[in-house]
């Protein structure tokens, strides 16, 4: 089973993937499938050098992440260009590793699940919740961001209550770690009982 996992930029959705990893999901993280597309001399990192010019690459030939990111939130057209060099690449490796998925679970965190389309590729989807005080403040703590930039990223992406309708099942994130545990338990049973079937 795949289960296609996302929410908005900060809302918990590693959190959620990793308690679901603990209870024995096969978890898989896109922004580090990211990473790899991205290696030094690929074709993918060529393509993106190309249309973003030298400065999104380190001294050591690395892609410059933050760099690519801050072109890419001020620029729609460049996000569009980032965006479709890596979804194909990212979609494409997440099939192939979930491919013989008989008796598995997949925990696939998927930032830009509907966005992207990836959904239609999932068994279940499920939206992690927080409010936006959480978000921004996890934003500036985690990611050294600048509220503005947080909502930058916000501004790129489906709001959350529309993603809420569009998915199986939503996790709310914005009290404490013990209540999502709680929740990702009660889900994992459902989850499951449905792959028994």
């Amino acid at each position: 089973m795949k289960l296609g996992i996302t929410g908005v930029y900060a809302s918990g959705k590693g959190t959620v993937c990793s308690l679901l990893e603990e209870l024995g999901a096969v978890s898989i993280d896109t922004d580090l499938i990211a990473r790899e597309i991205f290696e030094p001399n690929s074709e993918a990192l060529e393509k993106l050098v190309y249309a973003f010019g030298n400065s999104i690459l380190n001294s050591d030939g690395t892609l410059n992440r933050a760099e690519t990111a801050k072109i890419a939130f001020n620029d729609p057209k460049k996000l569009t260009i980032l965006n479709d060099i890596s979804h194909p690449l990212i979609l494409k490796i997440v099939l192939d590793r979930t491919s013989s998925d008989e008796g598995k679970i997949f925990a696939i965190n998927v930032p830009l699940l509907f966005e992207t389309g990836f959904n239609v590729f999932m068994d279940k989807t499920i939206v992690v919740t927080s409010n936006l005080d959480q978000i921004i403040k996890r934003g500036l703590e985690r990611d050294n961001f600048e509220e503005k930039e947080v909502l930058l990223r916000l501004k790129y992406q489906i709001p959350l209550n529309e993603k809420i309708k569009s998915a199986d099942y939503v996790i709310d994130n914005s009290l404490s770690i013990e209540d999502t545990k709680r929740q990702v338990s009660e889900l994992w049973n459902i989850l499951n009982k449905i792959e028994l079937r």
